[in-house]
């Protein structure tokens, strides 16, 4: 039965392709039809023949009989084939016609010569191309005769609307019925699921990760694990967003997907890109541990790994291993997700948690909350049973909730939706759910199920951007417009309603974490396999298990080089490639065998460490999306130029290509050239009328380069527009011919001149241009950067701009900007006004040469007796590099509200600001205040209760902190650093929520002896440059949950004797200037179980420091101890032998040793040394021999900062020693990676 049913959805999904690929190529005939000379008549048959084949593919779905057959089986496999072939021949006149035109075009400046060639250009000429096209479509009619054919033997001819259509009289269309659905789901789309019968999974995981593992010093893992589709991805994002994990761990979170790509380095490089907004694209294991050390040593950080898969134990060490180096507080955790029982038990989970499916009334519950507003009574019985089907397993659930929605209601169809036949297919593990293939069953129309089914090109938890995705079914052919359409639309906005569709049946769910404002999807991992399920006939996946190897495949997608070089061996013939349509090498390096597939729309080679690019790249022709991100390109072939179907060219991230081809103006097609870096471009830019995304762009002052003015001709721009070296725009009658203010596509720009540049009379200039410039009213992100004018024009400095002269030209308020940064404008003496901007969330200000920040800043005129509302949005505020800025007042009104969502302010570099005004910002949570010389009062303080993190450094005039600092009892982060008068320093018992706290001040004498008291909660201290501190007060004692503590520079004895009540330590720096202390400190460090970090910093001279390490048998008995920090000073040459005894240690920092020349060959005797690193030593210029660097048979590592000896000799152009240390597989010298 199951089998039976199968085979039967198997005919469904054949007839469906089949149906959506007539669908395409009658409207590509159509469109050709119009243009042609020469052989009209037959490409009207042509049309005509698929108008017929459409129509009896309409019968063909209502006839179980003829689905069933296998004749109908070969017959769909032929029609296709010819199909194909069908669009392929009007793809390549569609070709010679774009030719034609890009030569006619040309002819203007080169006429005769060409005229000339082409008469003797066999291709090129027009009686023979007529021919040859002419020939070829009477081939395809004589095939679709043959096809005839056979349909009528298999008994498929006699169909009533198949006859009507031969005769012209019944053309169907069902894009029609799609579209007006899919508008209506696009405009109804309920983004709040239920979270329903989770609660008390919910309450036991944050239970375990918050308390059970809070002093868990092994990175413990729990694990939630259950059959797909129970909600384990949603559980775990409701964890991870949930208040009590963010008090808990802070900004300190990373969420990755998994699936089966369990790859190390590439997990590493993902949470170094979650925690520093940056693309980790570093190869280099330590390299990258080295990054995330920099953001997690000394701190809880909470881990996710969603579906994973992986069942080896030993690359789970291997990870824990790694993230253990990274330095985390213990309470760090990792929480996985997975479908597999296995994977707990190899992974060493601490705690397991199963995931049961729904009760029968939750699973109710959630079907109501996805369906029913309100009365539910008409439909709940029916309703009941068709939930019963989905067997407790929420996303199913959901599915059919949505499916069930889209039905409005109506009794009929719910009962069919009962009783399909698809509820009996089985349920195992890897099947697909029934509900799932309902759902896509009940897509409107076959190019919906077309679009979805492309989507398992992208891997699982691949995210998908949106505009790629659109742009890959448009390289495909899926999107149309109907010719009944009397909108004004374009295939994205198709390609959009569409999207809308597939999210409001769950086929797509919009990405959580946004980057850039990009809309980002992705698809669970069930529905996933439905894609892949669907598309299994077309679509090959080299490792996905189950797939025959010799099917009919139109589309092929390379995980890994081992696949490529199997296809390789398997020798595949020139007319199986040419039958490709889609290849894609994300992630996987390739050789350029690609070229033969004559007659592909897309070809991916994303991060495959492509360099040059063929220039045999002009035989695709076919070729519309073209990836090419991600790459060490240097320069584009200008053949590139001849793919004139070319739709979408991807040169993301390609940091070493700086010019676009010369010819890119003849790619006509182009819509989308997306980058991340500016390039330079030729001049021809507005030939490019379809242009939509337009790449970064640099400007220059070349006679061959592009222009500013011709940005108008381009229409259709939408999105982000980026421009550099506007220096090279002269004067405001050439930015003026830009027209921004006409094209209300755009919502993002950014404008940015050169930095440094002479300052003669270019001020103007600015002034002049940047007035052209000004933008449309619905701009909803501004940027300038390098801006030299004294002054803004009057749209900027108002926000208002004027509208075309061609309606009126009223002014508008830029109304909808929700961020501005106006960067490095070093001569502007005025702020724009900027308050009354309602939506605004981000403003960034720099360089700029204020004095004063004042009422005009919030509001344009005095408002009288009328309160000032300023900034009523925003959340994030910086203010930096104003050297001139004295005075910042805010309005006066007792009623007057500025900034009262302000979430964080930073103020930095503004030397002569003697006070920051007592904002209404009672939501301000994250205060930075760098560098502020002149300050004298810290009002802000009084209003700022809020507070979690307040980082303040170098206030020269403070003498004292303000008593309202006790007020901050939220405060969880407190940095005090290079304060030249703080003195003294309040006591901190108010602050009870502290976990961090650094204090660097060189006139600080004492700290009250209550300093400490009530700071239960404080995890790590930092006291360092406080020379004429005279001790530490004895309330330390009372931080008993100090996992850090770091007190040096400091000319005192800081740490006491006695340190058993901070047995969680595992991190400890500390000053002392006696032998004697030194050593009874030592032997303190045995109450320390968890130790892991010793730094020690005192010493004068070498007598000193050689007998200090004169008895090692304290340092022995610290078995945890895994990193010593020696911190040095003048008249120190070389490092005691007994260092060599500490065989236990993992790294070693050498700091701050002024005459330190060489180092002794007794490291090499650190048998499990990981890491080297040396930093300030300017006068070592000598490591051991190489053979004694290589008994350290571990070391990985070498880290060199501020040695200008070693340097030179080792590392800088393979200096002379470099021999010695090429083994390693890391070298950094001065944060640059070296090796």
């Amino acid at each position: 039965m199951a089998e039976a049913l199968l085979i039967e959805v198997g005919k469904s999904l054949a007839v469906d392709a089949a149906k959506a690929l007539v669908q395409s190529v009658i409207g590509r005939a159509s469109e050709e039809i119009r243009l042609a000379w020469g052989f009209r008549d037959e490409l009207e048959k042509l049309r005509r023949k698929f108008e017929y084949v459409e129509a009896l593919l309409e019968d063909l779905c209502r006839s179980k009989q003829a689905q069933q057959s296998k004749l109908v089986d070969a017959w769909l496999n032929r029609f296709k084939n010819v199909a194909y072939m069908a669009d392929n021949v009007m793809d390549e006149y569609a070709y010679e016609m774009l030719r034609r035109k890009q030569q006619l075009r040309l002819k203007k400046s080169d006429g005769f010569s060409i005229k000339f060639r082409n008469c003797f250009t066999l291709s090129s000429n027009t009686t023979f191309f007529r021919i040859r096209m002419s020939l070829k479509v009477r081939q395809m009619l004589s095939l679709f005769d043959e096809l005839d054919v056979e349909a009528k033997a298999i008994g498929l001819s006699q169909v009533e609307v198949a006859r009507d259509a031969l005769r012209g009289t019944a053309f169907i269309n069902t894009d029609d019925r799609s579209r007006n659905q899919a508008r209506e789901h696009a405009s109804g789309v309920d983004n709040t699921n239920g979270f329903v019968g989770r609660k008390d999974d919910e309450r036991k995981l944050i239970e375990t990760l918050c308390v059970s593992f809070n002093e868990v010093d092994q990175l413990p893992m729990a694990a939630i694990v259950g059959i797909g589709g129970l909600g384990k991805t949603a559980l775990a994002r409701r964890l991870y967003d949930h208040h009590e994990i963010n008090t808990h761990f802070g900004d300190n979170k990373v969420w990755i997907c998994v699936s089966e790509n369990f790859n190390i380095t590439r997990l590493l490089n993902e949470m170094v890109e979650a925690l520093t907004s940056n693309k980790g694209d570093l190869s280099n294991k330590d390299g990258i541990l080295r990054k995330l050390e920099e953001k997690l040593k000394g701190k809880k950080f909470f881990l996710v790994l969603d579906d994973v898969w992986n069942e080896d134990q030993e690359l789970w060490d291997s990870l824990r291993e790694s993230l253990h180096k990274v330095g985390g507080l213990p309470g760090s955790v990792i929480l996985i997700t997975t479908r597999n029982k296995e994977v707990p038990n190899a992974a060493r989970a601490v705690y397991i948690h199963g995931l049961e499916g729904l009760t029968p009334d939750e699973s109710w519950d959630l079907f109501k909350h996805k369906v029913f507003l309100n009365d539910v009574s008409d439909l709940e019985e029916i309703g009941r049973r068709i939930v019963n089907k989905c067997k407790g397993v929420p996303l199913a659930i959901n599915v059919i909730g949505c499916l069930l929605k889209s039905k409005q209601r109506s009794r009929r169809e719910w009962e069919a939706i009962e009783t399909s036949e698809l509820w009996e297919l089985p349920q195992g593990r890897n099947q697909i759910l029934p509900s799932l293939l309902l759902s896509f069953n009940h897509l409107p129309s076959p190019s919906l199920k077309q679009c979805f089914a492309f989507c398992a090109i992208f891997s699982k938890d691949r995210v998908i951007e949106k505009d790629i995705l659109i742009a890959l079914w448009l390289a495909q052919g899926f999107l149309h417009i109907p010719s009944s359409e009397t909108r004004k639309l374009t295939e994205e906005d198709i390609g959009d309603e569409i999207c809308g569709v597939l999210l409001n049946n769950l086929f797509l769910q919009e990405d959580e974490i946004k980057k850039g404002g990009t809309l980002r999807y992705k698809m669970h991992d069930l529905v996933h396999d439905l894609a892949v399920y669907v598309s299994r006939d077309l679509l090959l996946i080299r490792d996905v298990k189950g797939q025959r190897k010799d099917g009919d495949y139109r589309h092929l997608v390379f995980t890994s080089e081992k696949d490529e070089q199997e296809l390789l061996s398997e020798s595949p013939e020139a007319k199986t490639l040419r039958k490709l349509r889609t290849i894609s090498f994300e992630g996987v390096n390739s050789r350029s065998w690609w070229i033969y597939a004559l007659y592909l729309r897309t070809l991916v080679l994303r991060s495959t460490e492509l360099s040059d690019v063929p220039s045999a790249i002009e035989l695709l022709k076919h070729l519309r999306f073209l990836d090419l991100s991600y790459n060490p390109i240097r320069m584009l072939p200008d053949s590139i130029c001849k793919l004139y179907h070319l739709e979408t060219l991807g040169l993301l991230d390609c940091k070493w290509l700086t010019k676009l081809p010369a010819k890119l103006d003849r790619l006509v097609n182009l819509r989308h050239i997306m980058t991340t870096t500016p390039m330079y471009a030729s001049k021809g830019l507005a030939e490019l009328k379809n242009l939509q995304t337009l790449p970064h762009l640099a400007l220059d002052d070349g006679v061959q380069g592009w222009t500013i003015d011709e940005l108008g001709c381009l229409h259709e721009l939408r999105g982000e527009i980026c421009i550099h070296g506007l220096e090279h725009v002269q004067n405001r009658e050439q930015a003026d011919k830009a027209a921004l203010n006409r094209n209300d596509k755009v919502i993002k720009l950014t404008l940015t001149w050169a930095q440094n540049r002479e300052e003669t009379s270019q001020g103007n200039s600015d002034e002049d241009v940047l007035d052209g410039l000004q933008p449309h009213a619905g701009i909803t992100s501004l940027e300038l950067k390098n801006f030299y004018g004294k002054t803004f024009p009057s749209w900027l400095m108002n926000m208002t701009v004027v509208t075309s002269k061609l309606i009126g030209g009223n002014p508008k308020a830029l109304t909808n900007l929700t961020m501005l940064k106006l960067l490095n404008c070093k001569n502007c003496r005025t702020l724009p006004t900027l308050g009354h901007l309602p939506f605004l969330k981000t403003l960034r200000l720099s360089m700029f040469d204020v004095e004063t920040i004042g009422i005009e800043f919030y509001a344009s005129s005095n408002p009288g007796n009328g309160s000032v509302k300023a900034f009523q949005s925003l959340r994030k505020l910086v203010i930096s590099s104003f050297p001139r800025l004295t005075t910042w007042i805010v309005p006066s009104q007792e009623d007057a509200s500025v900034c009262p969502c302000l979430v964080h302010l930073k103020v930095q570099d503004c030397p002569e600001l003697k006070s920051i005004p007592a904002l209404d910002c009672e939501s301000l949570t994250h205060l930075e205040l760098h560098r502020l010389c002149s300050l004298e009062f810290l009002d802000i303080l009084k209003v700022c209760t809020g507070l979690t993190m307040l980082h303040m450094c170098g206030m020269s005039l403070l003498t004292c902190l303000p008593a309202e600092l006790a007020n901050c009892r939220n405060l969880q982060r407190l940095d005090i650093e290079t304060f030249e008068k703080l003195v003294s320093l309040p006591s901190l018992q108010s602050l009870r929520s502290l976990q961090a706290l650094r204090i660097n001040s060189h006139a600080l004498t004492i700290l009250p002896d209550d300093f400490f008291h009530g700071l239960s909660s404080l995890q790590e201290l930092t006291i360092y440059g406080c020379e004429d501190l005279e001790r530490i007060p004895t309330s330390l004692i009372q931080c008993t949950s100090l996992k850090k503590l770091w007190i040096f520079y400091c000319e005192m004895d800081a740490i006491p004797a006695d340190l058993s009540m901070f047995r969680r330590l595992s991190d400890l720096v500390f000053s002392s200037y006696s032998v004697t202390s030194l050593r009874s400190m030592l032997e303190a460090l045995e109450q320390l179980p968890l130790l892991r970090v010793l730094g020690i910093e005192g010493f004068r001279d070498e007598q000193q420091l050689g007998e200090y390490f004169s008895d090692m048998t304290p340092f022995l008995r610290l078995h945890s101890l895994k990193e010593l920090r020696l911190l040095g000073w003048s008249e120190i040459r070389s490092l005691p032998e007994q260092l060599g005894l500490l065989t236990r240690i993992t790294s070693l920092y050498i700091w701050f040793f002024e005459d330190l020349e060489e180092i002794s060959e007794c490291i090499c005797n650190l048998s499990s040394l990981e890491s080297l690193e040396f930093r300030a030593c300017p006068s070592l210029k000598c490591l051991p021999s190489k053979e004694a660097l290589l008994r350290l048979t571990k070391l990985r590592r070498l880290l060199i900062f501020y040695c200008p000896l070693l340097a030179e000799s080792y590392v800088k152009v393979r200096g002379p020693e470099w021999q010695k240390i090429e083994h390693l597989k890391y070298i950094e010298v001065d944060d640059e990676e070296i090796y």
